[in-house]
Order: C-alpha cells, then sequence, then structure tokens
C-alpha cells in the first residue's frame, strides 16, 4: 500500500522537477514578474555555492560521527544523527525561503492565479538538492531526503488550495520527519550496511 502511495507521487515530483520551474518562469513572464523571475534564475546560479558554505560546519561533524563509527563507539550514531539532522534542517530552511520568496510577490487570493509562483518556488526550493544529488548518485541518503522533501514540499503547495489547517499539518509532519525521523533512519541505514562489512 505505502509503494504504491510513493509511486503515484512520484509522477507529479517527476514532472515538477522537468517541467515546474520552466512552465511557472514562462507564465511568470506572462504575468510580467521579471523581478521575481530574476531573483529565481540568480538563485540558480548561487544557491548551490551558498549551500556548500553554509554545509561547511557539517563537515567536521560527519568526520567526528565516521571517526567514531570506525571505532564501533555507539556515541558515533548520535554524533551521525546531528550531522544529518544539520543538513535536512538546509534542506527544510531552503523550501520554506523559496516559499516565502515567491509567495511575497503574490497579491490575490489563494486560487489559479498563485499556482505559477508555486511552480517557481519548487524549482528554487528543491533545485540546489537535485543538483547536490545528482553530483553523488550512489549516496542513498542524500536521494531518500531528497525524495522526502519533494513529497512533502508537493503535499505542501497542494495542502494551501485545501485548507490552512491542513497546510499546518503538513508542515508539522514534514518538519517531524525531516529533521527527527529521517536523520535517524539514515543512521539506522549507516548501521545496517556497517553490519555488511
Amino acid at each position: 500500500m505505502f509503494s504504491k502511495i510513493l509511486e503515484v507521487l512520484a509522477v507529479p515530483i517527476m514532472f515538477l522537477n522537468f517541467g515546474g520551474g520552466i512552465i511557472g518562469g514562462i507564465w511568470l513572464a506572462f504575468l510580467g514578474e521579471w523581478k521575481l523571475i530574476g531573483i529565481g534564475i540568480f538563485l540558480v546560479f548561487v544557491s548551490h555555492w551558498i549551500l556548500s558554505i553554509l554545509m561547511m560546519p557539517g563537515i567536521p561533524i560527519a568526520a567526528i560521527a565516521a571517526h567514531l563509527l570506525e571505532r564501533k563507539n555507539p556515541f558515533g550514531y548520535f554524533v551521525g544523527y546531528l550531522s544529518q539532522l544539520y543538513t535536512n534542517a538546509l534542506v527544510v530552511g531552503t523550501c520554506v525561503v523559496a516559499f516565502f520568496i515567491c509567495s511575497n510577490f503574490y497579491r490575490g487570493p489563494i486560487s489559479f492565479g498563485y499556482i505559477p509562483y508555486l511552480l517557481w518556488s519548487w524549482g528554487m526550493a528543491l533545485g540546489p538538492w537535485q543538483f547536490f544529488a545528482s553530483k553523488e548518485p550512489e549516496n542513498e541518503f542524500s536521494a531518500i531526503t531528497l525524495f522526502s522533501a519533494s513529497i512533502f514540499y508537493l503535499l505542501f503547495l497542494s495542502s494551501i488550495f485545501v485548507s490552512p489547517v491542513l497546510a499546518l499539518i503538513v508542515i508539522a509532519v514534514f518538519a517531524v520527519v525531516q529533521l527527527i525521523a529521517l536523520p535517524v533512519f539514515n543512521m539506522y541505514l549507516a548501521r545496517k550496511m556497517e553490519s555488511y562489512y
């Protein structure tokens, strides 16, 4: 059942990854939102550098975790959790910033006219993380984190049209999954992989 739900959600995510930003950008151009388009294009070129700098504090944390895990020290799992938590907090933060930038330009009611802004926010929020994931296709942790963030961002953007309460529920679940469940799950995967070697 759960795998079927993931398969169904994967279709719109693939569409949004390949065409959401383009469709949103063309639509915004017709609306004359050149400033927002400029901000988005600027972020396409600089966001991976900005995020690389922001991820630097996570490097020594990950190195400490790896060192502790090599020595079979169970505290390494906690330090590894902190490393995953830091990266996932950056993913959540990127989604929040992109959503608020794009929403700041939209002045109407929540309706059909909001769609191009949300499509544009998709590329701004997840584009840099897709770039990072493409550079390390063998990294299961980044693939899981990106797919989870994509699912929740899709659910959040969709829930906006249904109910503010539903949107808040999705935000709360997104935060719990990205900041608690996924880092724990990734540490569990790391432990399982370690036991195979």
